[in-house]
């Protein structure tokens, strides 16, 4: 009998820990549009008992939550919701929720009901009736002809400045651009001169050999192009020599001493080969003299010979 009585307060004093209660209160809940709404619920529940909140859906409610927060208050935790509708007027049902306490005597749940939200318009009775549309209202505005006239003067005059000084660039830049035809210089004269050029540099003053005869080189290359047509700078040595003796343009002379000066001019480039000062200067002249036997002669110089 006495285990019988103990057992019964054993299960009262287990079932008051488990046990929650809510108390719903809230300062109102009618608001207009976009007006913030708050309302809460006081839990009360035993110490050492944590509370959490379950997921619920807003989706089609209209109402959108603004803030929640769970705070500890005296014997119990306090849930507050801030919320707000910014739709459409009328009456909207908060969703139910649904708080679930996990304490030392186990985890127990509530259902707490949600509130009815009343949002009314901002506009008042009298901003919500019809009126007629009213008329155009004409505004008169005071017309000065002396006014219009000057404003059309000034606007003629700045046209026939603008025509004037548009017409006087145009007759200028018309003899600006006006082109004179240089012709083109003989290859043999472009020739001539580089080479003389040549002759003047420092190359041979500082015994720079390699520079000088890949300059002579190239000249000579050059003059090859213009004169007889011939892509000689896209040639090598040999592929150059092959490409003259073809040709019924060159006389062996010619090939000899071609061959002579870009033989020795590879020897100097790639195979370090020595060079002096006599040597260079012997291989300008055989260049120069090159030029002059194949230029195109004019009328006056095969009238002399």
């Amino acid at each position: 009998m006495k285990f019988r009585y103990l057992f019964i307060i054993t299960c009262l004093w287990v079932s008051s820990l488990l046990a929650l209660e809510a108390r719903f209160q809230a300062d109102s809940l009618h608001g207009s549009l976009g007006d913030v709404i708050s309302f809460s619920w006081d839990i009360s529940h035993a110490s050492n008992t944590l509370l959490s909140v379950g997921d619920y859906d807003l989706e089609g409610s209209g109402i959108e939550v603004l803030d929640q927060k769970l705070k500890p208050i005296k014997n119990g935790t306090q849930l507050k919701i801030e919320a707000a509708v910014y739709d459409s007027v009328g009456f909207f049902r908060f969703p139910q929720l649904l708080l679930i306490s996990d304490g030392v005597s186990g985890i127990d749940s509530l259902i707490l009901i949600g509130p009815e939200l009343e949002i009314t318009s901002i506009l008042s009775a009298t901003d919500t009736t019809y009126r007629d549309i009213k008329g155009l209202h004409n505004i008169r505005t005071p017309f000065n002809m002396f006014y219009v006239l000057i404003l059309l003067g000034t606007l003629v005059l700045m046209y026939l400045i603008f025509y004037l000084f548009k017409r006087f660039h145009k007759s200028k830049d018309s003899h600006e651009n006006i082109k004179v035809i240089i012709p083109p210089e003989e290859a043999h004269v472009i020739a001539l001169r580089a080479l003389e050029q040549l002759r003047r540099s420092k190359y041979l003053r500082f015994d720079q050999y390699k520079e000088f005869h890949s300059e002579l080189t190239h000249i000579l290359k050059v003059y090859y192009e213009n004169r007889f047509l011939i892509d000689a700078l896209e040639l090598t040595t040999s592929e150059l020599m092959e490409k003259m003796q073809s040709m019924n343009e060159f006389d062996d002379p010619f090939v000899s001493d071609t061959h002579q000066i870009l033989t020795k001019a590879d020897y100097i480039k790639f195979a370090k080969a020595p060079s002096n000062e006599l040597e260079s200067g012997e291989a300008l002249n055989t260049a120069i003299n090159i030029v002059k036997r194949s230029k195109v002669q004019t009328k006056q110089e095969k009238t002399s010979d």
